[in-house]
């Protein structure tokens, strides 16, 4: 009991529920709903199994909050089914119907002529176009990669391709999309619908974001058989994630299986070459050319995602708009300085590890993992050379750089050593490679003089 407040219930907590989600969340899932408080513990009484399941996936850490405003140490579920249930109330679960479509709107900015290709994403690109290109037939792509990297741009620009040939059969779905449906469809009792409108009108799935999908076990399943049925019916799925199949926390292992069985493809940050190429590209859909030191200060200095170069070059063209001044390089410095962004003293550190990316053919980020193939630990030996040798880095800073321990440094350069004294062509390939970092560190340094 607390003073001036009454009695402790449910409707009391459902009360700070209805602070904490929508008003459409609230009347679906709280409002209708019983529940009385034992001990320091709430009861929750619903309808079914997988109202629980769903509450309890979805809206636990919500409970939680509410909970602790009242000092209650959690809660538990009685399913209450059959004739125990209030009918009134069970009606109060269907606020709307299922809506006859299935899917949102591809944007028609996202097409394979407006998508950047560079090592980071050509295979991705490769794959994609090759998709919209051909009749589709079986494919099931997983794309993966951090934010910003193009993977909503090309899942998009296979459904503008297909609808432009006439291939009409192509449902584009959010994580968030398909989850909503299935609500929808599921407080109708007409969740076999939902399915069969998947299964029967449609040849090509994009479906974006299943990382989203963590934790949530009755979706998960529903997703599984979907795709079985994809699989054995000859159709398309392209999926996107942040991470690999495996690495999806909360996630079915036989949906793991299934995902993992598909051509899987990284998305990796763009390198200095595609760098500049989005730059340029970008300034010239708004109608600027760039001058080449600009692009290649903006490349140097950038090193984020797509949506950062695209934004540095919207704001370099809004600056020199307001000023009055053409575009140069002292308004991109000014340019980088508001956008934080912290750039290296010493430039030679990323013009090392960009050029070995481009040479070797690799990514940063494979570069740069803890992987131990035998070629990427080779590449590894190299930038540590180089960054001893030519940005004349103690092997501390190499360190710290490359986040080694000081022994690994210390290995790595006596690997290199003895590799080098046994092979001519590591020996030739390294040579090649530090003729290449040095006309890079002369560009740079023409262009910070300019």
């Amino acid at each position: 009991m607390r003073k001036g407040k009454g009695e402790l219930n449910w409707e009391r907590i459902k009360g700070k529920i209805r602070e904490l989600v929508s008003e459409n969340i609230f009347k679906v899932w709280f409002e209708p709903l019983k529940g009385k408080i034992v001990g320091k513990k709430l009861i929750l009484e619903v309808p079914n199994d997988f109202s629980k399941i769903w509450i309890k996936e979805n809206y636990s850490e919500v409970i939680n909050i509410a909970l602790k405003g009242f000092n209650l140490d959690g809660y538990e579920f009685l399913v209450q089914e059959g004739d125990k249930i209030d009918k009134r109330a069970e009606q109060l679960y269907i606020p709307y119907n299922p809506i006859s479509l299935i899917g949102r709107k591809l944007a028609p900015k996202y097409t394979f002529e407006e998508f950047v290709t560079g090592k980071c994403n050509e295979l991705a690109y490769n794959v994609c176009y090759q998709i919209a290109e051909e009749v589709p037939k079986g494919y099931l792509i997983y794309l993966y990669g951090n934010f910003g990297l193009g993977k909503t741009h090309l899942t998009q620009a296979v459904g503008n391709k297909l609808l432009e040939r006439g291939f009409s059969k192509v449902y584009y779905l959010t994580a968030q999309d398909f989850l909503n449906y299935m609500i929808k469809y599921l407080r109708s009792g007409m969740i076999e619908s939902f399915k069969e409108k998947i299964r029967e009108h449609c040849e090509v799935l994009l479906l974006e974001g299943i990382h989203f999908f963590s934790g949530k076990e009755y979706t998960q399943n529903e997703l599984a058989l979907l795709l079985d049925y994809f699989i054995d019916s000859g159709k398309t799925v392209i999926f996107t994630s942040l991470k690999l199949p495996q690495e999806l926390p909360k996630m079915d292992s036989s949906l793991k299986s299934r995902l993992s069985c598909g051509l899987i493809i990284k998305l990796g940050n763009p390198d200095f070459q595609t760098r500049k190429k989005i730059l340029r590209h970008k300034a010239k859909k708004l109608g600027y050319t760039f001058p080449y030191e600009v692009v290649e200060f903006l490349a140097r200095s950038l090193r984020g995602d797509v949506r950062q170069l695209e934004s540095a070059v919207l704001g370099l063209i809004a600056r020199a708009s307001l000023c009055k001044e053409p575009i140069s390089l002292e308004l991109a410095k000014e340019l980088v300085t508001e956008m934080g962004i912290s750039k290296e003293e010493d430039p030679k550190v990323e013009i090392i590890i960009d050029t070995a990316c481009r040479f070797w053919g690799v990514s940063r980020e494979d570069l740069l993992s803890s992987s131990r193939k035998k070629n990427l630990t080779l590449y590894r030996q190299v930038i540590i050379y180089c960054l001893k040798k030519l940005a004349k880095k103690s092997v501390k800073e190499i360190g710290n750089l490359l986040k080694k321990e000081h022994s690994t440094i210390i290995y790595s350069l006596k690997a290199l050593e003895k590799k080098l004294s046994q092979s001519s062509e590591i020996k030739l390939k390294l040579e090649f490679l530090i003729k290449e970092i040095k006309n890079e560190i002369s560009e740079e340094r023409e262009v910070q003089n300019s």
